[in-house]
């Protein structure tokens, strides 16, 4: 595999699919010990964020979902009519949407030019910082997104902070409202810009959802998923997901695909649906899985 591939691809095989991602695996992982001083300023960072999207969009328009916790890293809101990146008005939209649609050049899954021009300059801050300061750039990116933003949104903007993070991709995770109403974070992991061919004789499943309103369509990448799929609501694919998992016991990813105007409540509701069984969210804006 080329090396500006395997970089692509961070390296990591996830039930059997290389998936594009930052450093680790983006699920909680056993955290090392911390300083009480440590713990204070992960949860002051908590209650930074709360109070930021209060006063923006209100952390009630979260989407609703389980998740992990949160951890420390860049805070991007998407409210339907902005960007911003920490406190920093970054790209105006319109309805949820970038107004300024000029694609970016330098941007392989074709990101709107203000999404990716405001991760470089935050990323190229960051740098500075590191290097003034000797502290970390930040590994991790937080999306607090309204609940009814498109979910193209979502993808460009994910994309854009991917993409443009030197030296290593970063962890992405998206901020919910559990149940009990506590912040969480659902991590997510993105499919690679162009695409991924798959290996001949590749065990992965590439079990994939495309996700248009109230209709679902389900399909895969091993020969040996019969066929194809169509749910016509959340009950009958939570059904379906888990008469795939009984063939499949051991694969954990499903990807997800947005069509006609999903929102991220719509995406978030199916990832939901099937979390039982494949946990593990790997999010698409149209790249594919080619086989040989």
């Amino acid at each position: 595999m080329p090396t500006m591939q395997r970089a692509w691809l961070g390296g990591l095989v996830v039930a059997g699919l290389s998936v594009w991602l930052g450093a680790g695996s983006g699920h909680a992982q056993p955290s090392p010990s911390r300083t009480p001083g440590q713990v204070d300023r992960l949860q002051g960072f908590s209650t930074v964020v709360i109070n930021h999207v209060n006063d923006g969009m209100g952390t009630e328009m979260l989407p609703v979902a389980d998740g992990d916790g949160v951890e420390a890293g860049v805070l991007v809101t998407l409210d339907l009519n902005k960007m911003q990146i920490y406190d920093q008005d970054v790209a105006v939209l319109r309805d949820g949407r970038v107004v300024d649609e000029t694609i970016a050049a330098e941007c392989r899954s074709d990101c709107p030019a203000a999404f990716y021009d405001a991760f470089q300059r935050n990323w190229l801050t960051a740098a500075v910082e590191s290097t003034a300061f000797a502290v970390e750039v930040p590994a991790r990116v937080l999306f607090a997104v309204n609940r009814e933003l498109p979910a193209a949104t979502l993808l460009q903007a994910a994309y854009a902070a991917a993409e443009t993070r030197p030296v290593q991709l970063p962890q992405l995770a998206l901020l919910v409202n559990n149940t009990r109403g506590s912040l969480r974070a659902l991590p997510f992991f993105l499919v690679p810009p162009r695409g991924l061919e798959l290996r001949q004789g590749s065990a992965a499943l590439g079990l994939t959802i495309k996700v248009a309103p109230g209709q679902y369509h389900v399909s895969a990448s091993d020969p040996r998923y019969a066929r194809e799929h169509r749910a016509a609501g959340l009950p009958q694919l939570r059904a379906l997901a888990r008469e795939i998992k009984k063939h499949y016991p051991s694969k954990e990813t499903v990807i997800l695909v947005p069509e006609g105007g999903v929102t991220v409540r719509e995406l978030i509701e199916v990832s939901m649906a099937v979390r039982d069984a494949f946990p593990r969210v790997v999010l698409s804006g149209g790249q594919e899985l080619r086989t040989p």
